[in-house]
């Protein structure tokens, strides 16, 4: 059976998406730039909250930002606040990347606002629908103001 061919992601522009990948497991990362490079994102790992926070504020027009909870270095729920906290540079979607749906729809994770979460394991397709729904998000968000 031939494998299903997807389309390449765009952001509501028309550009080819950039994606900060933030997992502090370079096996992982890598799987997920691989998935990224597939949909046709470009995609940045940062293996710390610190190296995507570096990133998000030069002058790189990041436009979807995927959270790895498997962080060693933060609190994840304190890393999305920090990416919120940079304002305009900051209101780019965060795709969130579970063991358990459960981090993510208490108090904290809803304050925060993901635009989705996936639980592992996922499928491309999973992620793939994930990336394509927030990156529409963007487009519904521009057009209210």
């Amino acid at each position: 059976m031939p494998e299903e061919k997807t389309t390449g992601l765009r952001t509501p522009d028309g550009r080819q998406p950039l994606v900060v990948v933030i997992d502090g497991n370079p096996a992982t990362s890598a799987i997920a730039v691989m998935l990224l490079e597939q949909f046709d994102c470009r995609a940045l790992p940062a293996h710390s909250t610190e190296d995507a926070l570096k990133v998000l504020k030069s002058d790189q027009a990041v436009d979807l930002v995927l959270l790895d909870f498997a962080l060693d270095d933060m609190d994840p729920l304190v890393a999305a606040q920090l990416i919120r906290a940079l304002g305009p540079r900051g209101a780019m979607p965060i795709v969130a990347l579970t063991s358990t749906a459960a981090v993510t729809s208490g108090p904290r994770g809803i304050a925060v606002g993901f635009a989705r979460t996936l639980t592992k394991p996922y499928s491309p397709r999973e992620l793939y629908a994930a990336l394509d729904s927030s990156l529409g998000r963007v487009a519904e968000g521009a057009a209210s103001h």
